[in-house]
């Protein structure tokens, strides 16, 4: 009877352990439409767990290397550059995606990305055919301009290997009493790896308390 209890509790801390367990992907590339004029490099937004963010949760954001755009002047989204920013992630072949994780670009200006589009290619659309196969194009709002905290976003499960995250506003003029507003930037960019739904780690767990309760009941 001991045992049977013991492997629901095990099974129960295995629960437990995958829920709050955060594992993510390597990135193979980033490229940015802008590089010829980006201030910081975009290859700065993929520096990585333990790198460019703590392997520990809640993830915050260690390094203070971050991808930005040239200055314009004035309102960045008021007369944006040809081409417009954008970024294209390579995950390196066709891979099971839900989330995205994004950090601030800088805690002292409204340069960094507050609202965003995505759209996803697979392998065999290739980076120049995002969009094609996959027609889902979510959109997303950061709550912070924080270059430490960890915002992550969940969205309809899919199979890719090209993420394009599109910037479509800053932080410019959204109530923040800093300069800035003339760039757009970030600080680092990650992928989660999905994890399992509770649901069916539930029905394990059920089933095996319910085994153990019959054979309590036999025995009694």
């Amino acid at each position: 009877m001991r045992l049977n209890f013991t492997a629901i509790a095990a099974l129960t801390l295995v629960i437990t352990a995958n829920a709050s367990a955060v594992t993510f992907y390597t990135i193979s590339g980033v490229t940015s439409a802008t590089s010829g004029t980006d201030f910081f490099a975009a290859a700065n937004l993929i520096q990585g767990v333990g790198v460019g963010f703590s392997a520990s949760a809640p993830h915050d954001r260690t390094s203070s290397l971050t991808w930005v755009t040239a200055g314009n002047g004035a309102d960045y989204f008021a007369a944006l550059p040809n081409p417009r920013p954008r970024l294209v992630f390579d995950l390196g072949a066709d891979t099971e995606l839900n989330e995205i994780s994004l950090w601030g670009y800088a805690n002292t200006n409204a340069n960094g990305v507050r609202t965003f589009d995505l759209r996803f290619a697979t392998a065999a659309d290739g980076p120049a055919g995002l969009g094609t196969s996959i027609l889902y194009n979510p959109s997303f709002t950061l709550a912070s301009q924080s270059e430490t905290l960890r915002q992550s976003f969940e969205f309809n499960k899919l199979i890719a290997r090209y993420v394009e995250i599109l910037p479509t506003d800053n932080f410019r003029g959204f109530g923040f009493l800093t300069p800035g507003g003339d760039r757009v930037g970030l600080g680092e960019v990650a992928f989660a790896v999905p994890v399992p739904e509770p649901t069916t780690a539930m029905c394990g767990l059920v089933a095996l308390s319910g085994l153990a309760l019959r054979r309590h009941r036999a025995a009694a």
